[in-house]
């Protein structure tokens, strides 16, 4: 994969970021995560159930008051209230945009957005990458990444994070930290790829070694030439090499203030990554936002 051509459209931080707004406090949050992030145009999006919604006459007013901060001479904000159907109206509006910043509860007018409701109908189904900010109670606050962390399980349809992940970490700038892990179904395919091969295999602790050092030899060359393009882009790239199971090391690797970017289908294997298993855990679990690249490709 070519890390300097981006397939879904990136211009060189030049970003179009949609952000859905339901009135609450909570999905505001979005608004000032886009913010932090390099677009050159925001468009703040409610979506009104039907056209007597009662907040719907002191909407403007409000979306108007959450886009002011964000404009700037670099950035303009564009103010939409449509209504209808929340999450196909988002899918409308999409497919012209470069990325979605949504929150994963809200609510409001538009009622409840909850990671199992709108938030996932649209990472699902929505062409567009969509960032998704899981939120709670205690604070509004989300702190501006510190670097921008792609996982990564040696799949092409992984490697398709890498392009806005690269764009988000040179338009900030930011570096980009790069994850691989290897735990027991990597060696275990490394093994079968032996026996594939015609080369021995027998049980025992000495050669479990020499298959667990093969594979974390091949992660870590892997790792170095996906690095290599970007670093000549001159973003800041570091690369880890994780030992155990993906979901559970990547959990406990990621932090609050990183901007977490995976696709939401990989494959390594006889393994895949799907929405509903790695990607999916991480936006449940993952101390930092996920930014969700779908692997179907976009339109037009």
């Amino acid at each position: 994969m070519s890390t300097s051509q981006d397939a879904n459209g990136h211009d060189g931080g030049r970003l179009r970021i949609l952000v859905p707004l339901d009135g609450s406090r909570h999905s505001a949050r979005a608004a000032a995560v886009a913010g932090q992030l390099p677009a050159t145009e925001i468009v703040l999006l409610h979506i009104a159930q039907d056209d007597h919604d009662a907040e719907a006459r002191g909407i403007q007013t409000q979306l108007e008051d959450i886009a002011a901060p964000l404009r700037s001479g670099q950035r303009t904000v564009e103010v939409v209230v449509r209504s209808g159907d929340i999450a196909a109206e988002i899918l409308d509006v999409a497919p012209d945009c470069d990325l979605i910043v949504m929150t994963t509860h809200g609510r409001g007018a538009a009622g409840r957005i909850l990671f199992g409701s709108v938030a996932d109908r649209i990472s699902r189904h929505s062409t567009t990458p969509t960032l998704l900010i899981r939120t709670g109670d205690e604070t509004t606050d989300v702190p501006a990444p510190s670097r921008i962390v792609v996982p990564l399980d040696g799949s092409d349809l992984a490697e398709r994070a890498l392009p806005i992940a690269a764009t988000i970490a040179s338009g900030m700038p930011r570096p980009l930290h790069l994850l691989r892990a290897v735990g027991l179904d990597e060696i275990r395919t490394t093994i079968q790829e032996w026996r594939k091969s015609g080369t021995s295999f027998v049980e025992h602790e000495r050669t479990y070694d020499e298959a667990r050092q093969e594979t974390e030899r091949r992660a870590t060359t892997y790792l170095a030439q996906i690095a290599e393009p970007l670093t000549a882009q001159g973003i800041e790239v570091h690369t880890q090499l994780l030992h155990g199971a993906a979901s559970f090391e990547l959990l406990w690797n990621i932090q609050p203030d990183d901007l977490v970017v995976i696709t939401s289908h990989g494959r390594h294997g006889f393994r895949r990554w799907l929405l509903g298993s790695v990607a999916e855990k991480l936006v449940r679990e993952a101390k930092a936002p996920v930014l969700l690249v779908p692997t179907r490709e976009r339109k037009g």
